[in-house]
């Protein structure tokens, strides 16, 4: 088992304070990151097959230009959240704008998916918030939630998104390739994680701590390629809250 890697079977979606979850923690705090599994934190054996039929489909996902890589399909959403532990609070945030991000400048509007509409996304909100050690939770903030699906190039280089955590939930994956990585960022030619995410599982980091990206797409003999991720910030007050 490789540092940030997590190995147990016993936390449920409604538990907060559960070993597994413990476990999470501890990891972001000595290592900055943690790797772990749908199944192993209690989501449910037809979560991802829900998630993607409900919202990995061309009704949803659309082709943005300008866009990188520039065929990707992709939506979005922000949740607004507040802790009153151990409740946590959810609701639509009022905007989704996206500005000076993915190496594209100005503000962008994209697709919105209302997320919380739906049971199973609802779960997987307070899944992820629930991944955040108790120490860096923010009673209220913003959490943004894009669904991507990409066929050649992941992302363009390895970059930070300026939030506080990242979120990388993998749901399905058509080819090769598409090889996670974790850079220092005090040391960006020290590679810190280099591991293909499979469905499934869930990478979760301190954007400060790193840059981030993934390889590209590998085909595979007479197949297409083709990945379906959703990724997730919780974002710093001046995303969305102190800046509106």
């Amino acid at each position: 088992m490789l540092p940030g890697d997590i190995d147990n079977t016993q936390w449920t979606c409604g538990g907060l304070e559960t070993l597994a979850v413990q476990r999470v923690w501890e990891s972001i705090l000595v290592h900055g990151f943690a790797r772990v599994t749908d199944r192993r934190i209690g989501l449910p054996k037809d979560f991802r097959w829900k998630l993607s039929e409900t919202y990995f489909n061309d009704e949803v996902l659309q082709s943005d230009v300008p866009d990188l890589p520039v065929d990707r399909k992709r939506a979005r959403d922000v949740i607004y959240y507040e802790w009153d532990t151990p409740r946590l609070h959810l609701s639509e945030y009022k905007d989704i704008l996206i500005k000076n991000r993915g190496d594209i400048p100005g503000e962008r509007q994209h697709s919105r998916a209302l997320l919380l509409e739906n049971d199973y996304a609802r779960d997987l909100v307070t899944a992820c918030l629930s991944l955040i050690p108790a120490q860096f939770r923010r009673d209220r903030g913003t959490f943004g939630v894009n669904l991507f699906r990409t066929y050649t190039n992941v992302v363009t280089r390895p970059h930070q998104d300026n939030e506080e955590f990242i979120i990388i939930y993998v749901l399905d994956k058509i080819g090769g390739g598409a090889r996670s990585y974790l850079y220092s960022s005090d040391n960006p030619e020290k590679r810190i994680f280099f591991e293909t995410l499979r469905p499934g599982d869930i990478l979760i980091f301190r954007d400060s701590d790193f840059l981030h990206g993934a390889t590209p797409l590998k085909p595979r003999a007479n197949q297409s390629t083709q990945r379906d991720a959703i990724i997730c910030t919780v974002d710093y007050p001046s995303t969305y809250l102190e800046s509106r």
